[in-house]
């Protein structure tokens, strides 16, 4: 996307630069009175495009920005309710709160891991992380059902919620909130400022002023319509939200809360003895 981005805006900027060669050419053969109508600056002109395209591209930038923070405050609400959850577990009775903790740990492994570069890629989740997650409910279910003293289990089932209410809220966020056909109606208007204003520069500027005008107003909605894109995509691209959290929780688990090695490998996938 971006690079089709910065191809079409190129070329309408080269457009928009010939049509100002033919213009000129025109009027300096027009010697009927007609060349003060063609020479139109872009105060007249290009100013009002370019003022409503500013406005356009300003809300969609915030409106991308949000979806990208709130990506961000699920993605750490996720984490600290699986640490949340880890450390209530220590609390129940063996082996109910090895299995739990070794479910939470293969959980985040699975996030962290293939989950997070699944969503970079496709904007989805993966089968792992899938698995990963029954697998925490499955346990769950069962320490309920082997365990009588309900009060015990209730800090664990909550934060469980909470950490299912945050995930879901991850997986929705990793979403396009920029329909494609807004994407594709952003670049056609970009590109048509571009052009306009490259084709209706005043004149009179000094030639050298006028392609740094032209070229830093082309670089600026670029920029602009850029970002947009990559904020769009909150766990890929440049600006990608990293598992920076879900590492650590991850860390914390196996260091300091489960007394023996998960029943998964590095990935979160389940191992065979597991």
């Amino acid at each position: 996307m971006a690079v089709i981005t910065v191809l079409m805006i190129v070329g309408a900027l080269v457009f928009g630069l010939l049509m100002q060669r033919y213009l000129r050419r025109r009027s300096s053969d027009d010697n009927d009175g007609r060349a003060d109508a063609e020479g139109l600056g872009v105060g007249e002109l290009a100013v009002p495009l370019l003022t409503l395209v500013t406005l356009l591209l300003a809300f969609v930038l915030v409106a991308t920005f949000s979806s990208y923070q709130e990506a961000s405050d699920r993605a750490v609400a996720e984490a600290g309710a699986v640490l949340e959850e880890a450390e209530a577990a220590q609390a129940l009775p063996s082996p109910a709160d090895q299995r739990i903790l070794g479910s939470l740990q293969c959980y985040a492994r699975a996030v962290a891991g293939p989950g997070w570069r699944s969503l970079s890629s496709t904007r989805h989740t993966d089968p792992i992380s899938i698995a990963a997650n029954t697998q925490v409910g499955a346990v769950l279910v069962a320490a309920q059902e082997s365990i009588s003293d309900s009060a015990v289990l209730s800090a664990v089932v909550e934060a469980d919620r909470d950490r299912v209410i945050a995930r879901r809220g991850r997986l929705a966020e990793a979403e396009a909130s920029v329909p494609t056909i807004v994407t594709a109606l952003l670049i056609g208007i970009v590109a048509v400022t571009v052009a306009a204003i490259a084709a209706l520069a005043d004149r009179r500027i000094r030639h050298g002023l006028r392609l740094i005008l032209v070229g830093v107003s082309t670089l600026m909605l670029t920029a602009t319509l850029l970002v947009i894109f990559d904020l769009d995509r909150p766990f890929g691209g440049w600006i990608a939200i990293e598992p920076t959290h879900m590492l650590e929780v991850a860390e914390v688990i196996e260091a300091e809360l489960l007394n023996a090695p998960p029943p998964c490998d590095m990935s979160g996938a389940p191992t065979p003895q597991g």
